[in-house]
Parts: structure tokens; C-alpha cells; sequence
């Protein structure tokens, strides 16, 4: 059955059963597929409805006391959905499969698909084409048949049961469902010992699972609703990752965009033209966290598995570029992803990292100058807490924060970047020197930064555009060993570009120093190189900040993001290519 190589747009990591919400529906009432064609949307996020008090639905047919009254309103709101026809949700209504496709390509806030469907039995007229043709070109669905999708027939539980398990990447489950309707030959058996294992669902009864029934329109806005706002997960916040010349973004749907420069196809659009836009990366759902390298980008997914595109130098397939994403080949229990300009790395559950990529400075960590098309352990390296690479840099070096707050480097050590006190190359991790304390990291082209748990920052390597944040001294342009930042208090976060630096301050703020030839200070000045730390102009409400090759964007609290410095890209996504020497807000985010 081709609807077991199907798989469901959206975060698995969320799912929780229905009966968890108390609602008075059945332990398995397992959420459906979704329903009818969505009224049309004005351009919004799915995430700024409201969880817990969405405004009335007003649908006749959907009393308030109905166990899925709160899901209904939400899906409403969110403009998911419009209802079925004047004043009816059709709430017991099974679902079908152009529904289906209609509800998740909503939810996904419409992104356009990047080639037709090629089904026959879906006309271009049909309302549900765009969708359908998204559900393919995203990697959702291959459709019923050769050139089939059967758009009205119903989706089941054992379905449904196989998008979610597939979605996840297929993790094998460590015991049986116990459901005496579903023998162990069964197609989904092993998507449905997932299911209960993960507890998504508890059957429909005891012993039953009911893999034939089908999935209500009800059921569907449940899941959906239970999706974006678990009341046991916290709902994810717009994060951002700039890279030498591109940009993306995951938004609290789990979903990603970029834009910027697209060379090597490093926006994962499946083209190679840039974008001076966030535009959708293909197929990828689930996504926690992204980086951004010199020409790649790699996410990270809920389940612990990586994926990368762009330049092919840096990815686990020798020679050919990538322009979607490609999995990281062997990679597994990944907890964070950091790119450095030509190297990726990953730091996994046990305390360990692996990298791979170029490895001309020995930014790999494996005691060699060895390249690695696959990743390769960091010797010598436990106990781990975060991991940084230099995006915006070609030299390449790594740093990695330890569970007692010291920092290790390896890599380039031209400039003292390391912290060991020396300029000598170091292809296994050094410890930085006299560095204690630390919250967090960033490494820069040729120096690195860290804040530390007094909210203060020390900076080292080179300071030829005053990027550590401390006064030159004579003619020394370099600090080999971690230097105070001047002036710097109530330091949040840091963020280290090519030649400048910023950081999130505690009451909302944030203020860079350094190189200033594009603005990338936001300061509203441009060649003025700052020595110590400047408040960026009018940034308030600053929850993460990130520092590019030559600019520096930062995400709000309400899930917006600006940006500020060179644009030559599009690579602050504000629809030009026009330099900004003060945060300008980025589209369509």
C-alpha cells in the first residue's frame, strides 16, 4: 500500500494522545486526516491562534460542551479550515485524502509547490490540486498508484498510524502493541507498536485498535490543535542562523526557510536562485534547530537525525551539489548541529561529537587533516554541552562547552582563535585557558566568544577590527588568551561574525562591536569601527541574535525577526538587495 511510504507534514515530537486532554473521547480515538477544503487564508502564522482561547467557531453543528469545541476554534482561527459549508464543521464527517492534503498544506501556511502532481485522477481544477501537488513535491505522499492519489477515499487509523510512524523516520519500537486486531503480518503493524509505545494513542478499546476505522474531521482538528499546542511542550519560538551570505529560520511550525545567496542550493528550495525572501525548504518538517555554513545548511529534526544541503563538499555524497535535503548518512541521537564555513558538526545524547567536512586545519578533531565525507568522532572529546563552528569563516575551527563550563577548541589557530595561549593548529581539542564559568559560546571567522555566568564576555583571537571588544594594544591585533569585553554587563547571549560581534543584554537589548563597512552594528553609522560594545538602534524585545559574514540578524518575542548590514544577497530577507545600517524587519516570516 503506497500509504505506508506516506508521511505527515508537522512534529511528531508534540503528538499526545486525544484522551490525554480529558475531552470524553475514546483512549484511541486517534487523530484523523484532515478535512474538508480550508476557507481562503489571509497570510498568517498557524502559531498566532490562540491555544487556549481561541475566538468562537460558529459552527451550528459544534456545541461548546463537544469534546474537540476548543480544536475546531483554534483550526478556525488559525484559518486552516472554514467549515464544510454555512454555519457546519461536519465533525463526524470521515476524512478524505484530498481533505487530508488540504488541512496539512494549510497548516504548512500554503507554501507553493515547485512542480505539478502528475495524477490523473486530480484535474488542476480540482480545489485541492495546489495542495496535492505540495503534498508530493514536499516527499508527503506518492499517491494510491501509478498516476493515482484517489482523492476521495477515506483515510484510515492503520493509515494514519504509517504517516506518523514514517514521519519519524521509522524508529523501531521496544514492544508490541498488545492489540489483538492487529496480527503481527499486519502492514502497519510496526507503525502501530510505535504509536502506542509512544503514546500517541491507546487503541480504541481493550485489546483493539481498530485499524480500519476511519479517522473524523473532529479527530483531525484534535490532532492538529493537540500538535501546535501541547500543554506538555512549550510552544517552540522563531529561531534564525546566519551564515556568510544566506539566512534561515525555523518557525514554531517546525518548518524552515532561507534566503540569500543560492549557489550551491543552499536555501534547499530545489533551485539555485537567490532569494532576497524566506522562501520554504522542501520536505523538511520537524526541524529544532538550523545552521548555516560558508555555501550549506544543516537541520536537526525532532527525532535525532540530521539533514544537510548545498554545497556537496560538506555533505555525506561526494561531487554533486544539493539543492533539498539529503540525510546525514549513520547519524543518530543528535541533540545540536553547529556548520562551520566548510564543515558541519554534531554533538549527540551521550556527550560526544562527530564531524565531517574539510578538514584542512584540523577543524574535524580526529587528529588528522584528513577530509571526511561522513561523520567522524571527535577524539578524546565527553562530556559535552554545546558545540560551535565558525559559519561565516572558509579557515575553520570548532569550540565545544563541557558539563564543568570550561570550553575545548581544535582547528585553525592562526590568530590565537583557540585560546590556548599560542597560534599553532591544534587538530584535537585544547583546553582555552583560564576560561571558567561559561554560558555560552560563539566562534567568529578568526576569533571566538563566550558569556559567562555572571553575564559578562571574554573574547579572544583577532582583534584587528577591535571584534573582541577590547582596545588594541600597541601593535598586537591579536589575543591568544580570553580577554574581558569592555563595558559589557547583563550579557545574555553572544553571537561572533567575520569581524564583529553582538550580544543579547538581559532587559531586551542588544549591542555589536567591531567591523562596521555595511552597518552590520546596526548603529546607524557605516566604516565607524566601534572598540567596545554600541546598542544596536530602536532593538527591543531581542529573544536570540545571530552575527553573518557581514551582517547580524535577531529574532522579537512575538516571532518576528530584522536584520541589519549587507544585503548584496537578499540575505536580510527584507525583499531588497539595499544595505540596512538599522534593523529592518524580514518578509513574510
Amino acid at each position: 500500500m503506497s500509504d505506508g511510504l506516506s508521511r505527515i507534514w508537522m512534529s511528531m515530537a508534540l503528538l499526545v494522545s486525544i484522551a490525554a486532554f480529558g475531552l470524553g473521547v475514546p483512549a484511541g480515538a486517534a487523530p484523523a486526516a484532515p478535512g474538508a477544503p480550508a476557507a481562503p487564508a489571509a497570510s498568517r502564522v498557524v502559531s498566532d491562534a490562540s491555544c487556549s482561547a481561541p475566538a468562537p467557531h460558529g459552527f451550528s453543528d459544534v456545541p461548546t460542551s463537544h469534546w474537540a469545541n476548543t480544536a475546531i476554534a483554534w483550526l478556525v482561527e488559525a484559518k486552516i479550515t472554514g467549515g464544510t459549508g454555512p454555519g457546519k464543521y461536519s465533525p463526524n464527517a470521515g476524512v478524505t485524502r484530498a481533505q487530508m492534503a488540504q488541512f496539512l498544506w494549510a497548516n504548512a501556511d500554503k507554501p507553493a509547490p515547485t512542480a505539478s502532481h502528475g495524477f490523473t485522477d486530480v484535474t488542476a481544477s480540482h480545489w485541492a490540486n495546489t495542495a496535492i501537488a505540495w503534498l508530493v513535491t514536499a516527499g508527503i505522499t506518492g499517491g494510491t498508484g501509478p498516476g493515482k492519489y484517489s482523492p476521495n477515499a477515506g483515510v484510515t487509523r492503520a493509515q494514519m498510524a504509517q504517516f506518523l510512524w514514517t514521519n519519524a523516520d521509522k524508529p523501531a519500537p521496544t514492544a508490541s502493541h498488545g492489540f489483538t486486531d492487529v496480527p503481527t503480518s499486519h502492514w502497519a503493524n510496526t507503525a502501530i507498536a510505535w504509536l502506542v509505545e509512544a503514546e500517541i494513542t491507546g487503541g480504541t478499546g481493550p485489546g483493539k485498535y481498530s485499524p480500519n476505522a476511519r479517522v473524523t474531521r473532529a479527530q483531525m482538528a484534535q490532532f492538529l490543535w493537540a500538535n501546535a499546542c501541547a500543554p506538555s511542550s512549550p510552544t517552540p519560538k522563531l529561531s534564525m542562523d546566519a551564515g556568510n551570505e544566506h539566512t534561515c529560520a525555523v518557525k514554531p511550525n517546525r518548518t524552515a526557510k532561507c534566503w540569500g545567496y543560492n549557489h550551491y542550493g543552499q536555501l534547499g528550495d530545489g533551485t539555485k536562485t537567490g532569494r532576497n525572501t524566506p522562501t520554504p525548504v522542501i520536505a523538511l518538517r520537524n526541524v529544532t534547530e538550523i545552521t548555516t555554513g560558508g555555501n550549506h545548511t544543516c537541520a536537526l529534526s525532532t527525532n535525532g537525525t540530521v539533514k544537510c544541503w548545498g554545497t556537496a563538499r560538506l555533505e555525506n555524497v561526494n561531487g554533486t551539489d544539493r539543492n533539498t535535503p539529503t540525510p546525514v548518512a549513520g547519524l543518530r541521537n543528535v541533540t545540536a548541529i553547529t556548520a562551520g564555513g566548510n564543515h558541519t558538526c554534531a554533538l549527540t545524547t551521550n556527550g560526544t561529537v562527530k564531524c565531517w567536512g574539510y578538514n584542512t586545519y584540523g577543524q574535524l578533531g580526529d587528529d588528522t587533516t584528513t577530509d571526511r565525507l561522513t561523520p567522524t568522532p571527535v577524539a578524546g572529546l565527553t562530556n559535552v554541552t554545546s558545540i560551535t563552528g565558525a559559519g561565516a569563516s572558509l579557515e575553520g575551527h570548532t569550540c565545544a562547552t563541557l558539563t564543568n563550563n570550561t570550553v575545548k577548541c581544535w582547528g585553525n589557530n592562526s590568530k590565537g582563535q583557540l585560546g590556548d595561549g599560542t597560534t599553532t593548529n591544534r587538530l584535537t581539542p585544547t583546553t582555552v585557558t583560564g576560561l571558567t564559568n561559561v554560558a555560552t559560546i560563539s566562534a567568529g571567522a578568526r576569533h571566538t566568544c563566550a558569556t559567562l555566568t555572571n553575564n559578562t564576555a571574554k573574547c579572544w583571537g583577532s582583534n584587528l577590527y577591535s571584534q573582541l571588544g577590547s582596545p588594541k594594544s600597541g601593535d598586537t591585533s591579536m589575543r591568544t588568551s580570553p580577554t574581558q569585553v569592555t563595558g559589557l554587563t547583563n550579557a545574555t547571549t553572544i553571537a561572533a561574525g567575520n569581524d564583529h560581534t553582538c550580544a543579547t543584554i538581559n532587559n531586551g537589548s542588544a549591542q555589536c562591536w567591531g567591523w562596521n563597512p555595511y552597518g552590520q552594528l546596526g548603529d546607524g553609522t557605516e566604516y565607524t569601527e566601534r572598540t567596545t560594545p554600541k546598542p544596536v538602534t530602536g532593538l527591543i524585545d531581542v529573544t536570540t541574535i545571530t552575527a553573518g559574514g557581514l551582517y547580524t540578524c535577531a529574532t522579537i518575542t512575538n516571532n518576528t525577526a530584522k536584520c541589519w548590514g549587507s544585503n548584496v544577497e537578499g540575505q536580510l530577507g527584507d525583499g531588497t538587495t539595499t544595505k540596512r545600517l538599522t534593523p529592518t524587519p524580514v518578509t513574510g516570516l
